[in-house]
């Protein structure tokens, strides 16, 4: 007969995936993400430089264009599970329909992800 330290659980179980177990370890990059934002966006002299001259001389610097699709990367990542989770929230759980709602997810978050990442592409493309 077997004894309970002989069950093995699976550390899996529950359908986790990259995007759930690292949500705290992205939530954490975004708010780091979103302080530079803020400083090099939003407090900045703006009576001297419109935005669009703004945002050509902070993409400018290939370090902050990195930063900036990195960080888009690490966005995508977090908008997947919590959209996923959001479809959970609204009582989405069927189990016929969580093939199409995983694809649905991604599809979404990857949209984010590379909609956003791709303006510093386009400005280092353009300039």
């Amino acid at each position: 007969m077997r004894g309970l330290k002989d069950i093995k659980k699976k550390k899996n179980a529950g359908g986790r995936t990259i995007s759930s177990s690292t949500m705290p370890y992205t939530g954490f990059l975004i708010l780091i993400f979103i302080i530079f934002h803020l400083i090099d966006f939003h407090f900045v002299d703006k009576a001297d430089n419109s935005i669009y001259q703004i945002v050509l001389e902070t993409f400018s610097n290939p370090g902050y264009t990195i930063f900036y699709i990195l960080s888009m990367v690490v966005v995508a990542t977090h908008v997947d599970h919590g959209f996923w989770s959001l479809l959970h929230t609204l009582g989405i759980t069927n189990l016929e329909c969580m093939p199409v709602l995983r694809v649905i997810s991604s599809a979404i978050s990857l949209f984010v992800g590379i909609g956003f990442g791709s303006l510093p592409v386009f400005i280092t493309l353009i300039s």
